[in-house]
């Protein structure tokens, strides 16, 4: 049997993130560093012969904190706040290689970002985006009709 296209996308998305899809978060940084995929309610659209879709897909990656014990406070910070901005980055990244994961998407919009740390223990990133995409009305496993 033939796997539906939106299967197909976030295994896509997963695999562009080198994350993993719908596991829990982190409780203790022997399950670090991990990245995970986690996606929402479609929105639906429609043209004729097609079903069109935007699926709210958020991923978060976490990592141990660097180690800050030799640095001042407001250096520990900005540590791990620079820390949190290179994974973010790296995210945007890795999503933006190419928007369409494969010619799966019509194109992904950027919906939200945010950092945390946590002094001495994780540093978090995660991107929020819209990953736009279709199928052929009443074919989930059909992109194009040809």
């Amino acid at each position: 049997m033939p796997t539906p296209i939106r299967e197909q996308l976030l295994a896509a998305i997963t695999t562009a993130v080198g994350g993993e899809y719908g596991i829990p978060a982190p409780e203790d940084e022997r399950d670090l560093p991990v990245t995970i995929v986690q996606d929402g309610t479609d929105e639906a659209g429609a043209q004729y012969g097609i079903s069109d879709w935007i699926t709210p897909v958020a991923v978060a990656t976490a990592q141990a904190a660097v180690d800050t014990s030799a640095l001042t406070p407001t250096a520990a910070r900005a540590a791990l706040r620079a820390q949190a901005h290179d994974m973010l980055a790296a995210l945007h990244q890795a999503l933006n290689a190419d928007a369409t994961f494969g010619s799966l998407a019509d194109g992904v919009d950027e919906a939200g970002q945010g950092i945390q740390t946590e002094i001495g223990k994780f540093v978090f990133a995660e991107l929020q985006i819209r990953v736009r995409w279709h199928h052929v009305r009443g074919n989930p496993y059909l992109i194009d009709d040809l």
